[in-house]
């Protein structure tokens, strides 16, 4: 069985997600694509709380064949690490080969990870190629942490829509119309629960 897991804080998660989440089912030959919201992450604090992200997800993945979601990273305590959860997964389902899914500037961040060679020895990635990222340097960064961690990586054909979930909160901040950045049932959520409306713009706020 083939998994793909997408962590993140999904702060919230908007149709690029979904979009690279389909096709790393279909190019990989996935059996699913699990998402696991953050509960902690050591990079960003969400604006939301984890209990609003997670159901945003389940609700954007509704209907959708093989796409899952799973709360094992928010109810984790502490520091939720990549290593951590792949850990875990091997050990609960260790009949499952992982693919963890990741956007190019992740793959770029990879030597910054302090536990690189041990994520590298527990999943391959599959690498989806973000705006202003060029497919020749993101080829030449997979053959270098290949080299370097040993690092097994593809990279999708597949794009995606150009979405961040920064663009989706300054948005909803401004009341403009969320239809082409997340789903109906979404962006109902989002409003109904008032989320981002007061949050203030972060300085190089990451996708």
């Amino acid at each position: 069985m083939r998994l793909g897991i997408m962590g993140g804080t999904f702060d919230p998660v908007h149709r690029g997600h979904l979009a690279v989440a389909r096709a790393a089912l279909q190019e990989a030959d996935l059996d699913e694509v699990r998402f696991l919201p953050d509960g902690d992450p050591p990079h960003k604090t969400p604006g939301a709380p984890g209990e609003d992200r997670l159901r945003m997800v389940r609700l954007a993945v509704r209907g959708k064949p093989g796409l899952t979601v799973s709360d094992m990273e928010l109810r984790r305590q502490g520091r939720t690490y990549t290593v951590d959860t792949l850990l875990q997964l091997k050990r609960e389902e260790p009949g499952r080969e992982l693919f963890y899914v990741v956007g190019s500037d992740t793959l770029f961040l990879f030597p910054t990870w302090r536990t690189a060679e041990r994520v590298a020895g527990l999943c391959r990635m599959l690498v989806a190629l973000r705006p202003g990222d060029g497919r020749a340097e993101v080829e030449a960064q997979r053959r270098a942490m290949r080299e370097r961690y040993g690092l097994v990586s593809e990279l999708l054909l597949e794009t995606g829509p150009d979405i961040s979930s920064s663009q989706v909160r300054e948005a909803v901040r401004r009341g403009e119309d969320l239809g082409a950045l997340v789903p109906p049932a979404v962006a109902r959520h989002i409003l109904r629960r008032g989320l981002y409306r007061d949050e203030t713009p972060a300085e190089g706020a990451a996708p």
